[in-house]
């Protein structure tokens, strides 16, 4: 009987990978460019998955957090907030889904190129 609680426990550790017990922290980088501006922010780290992290460059403050997706990738999920003359704007951004070991994604949004706005992440798995 206790041979078989102590494989549950095995299987329970070891045998689900989102259950890692020593996650890599992620460096961030940002930016935001729009037919205006471009918004660099300082670079970010995120300690573990489901954790995270902010970082702020003049008016605007973007946070980001790390999820794992499966075994060889990660799920980037970010907002952006910004304060101006209107008040305060808050837009979910897209999601990236990058590897494991980090990488660089950007995509393009807008209909002409005054609306158009891109949207840059770079993530560092960090050990």
């Amino acid at each position: 009987m206790s041979h078989m609680r102590t494989k549950i426990l095995a299987l329970l550790l070891f045998g689900f990978p989102g259950l890692t017990l020593s996650a890599s922290s992620y460096e961030v980088s940002v930016i935001v460019k729009d037919a205006k501006s471009m918004l660099n922010f300082p670079s970010f780290e995120i300690l573990s998955f489901g954790h995270k992290g902010t970082t702020q460059t003049g008016d605007c403050t973007y946070s980001g957090m790390i999820s794992q997706e499966d075994e060889t990738a990660i799920l980037l999920e970010g907002q952006m907030s910004c304060i101006n003359e209107d008040g305060e704007s808050y837009m979910d951004m897209p999601e990236f889904v990058l590897s494991t070991e980090g990488g660089s994604a950007s995509i393009e949004l807008g209909d002409d190129e005054a609306d158009m706005w891109k949207y840059t992440v770079e993530v560092k798995a960090r050990n």
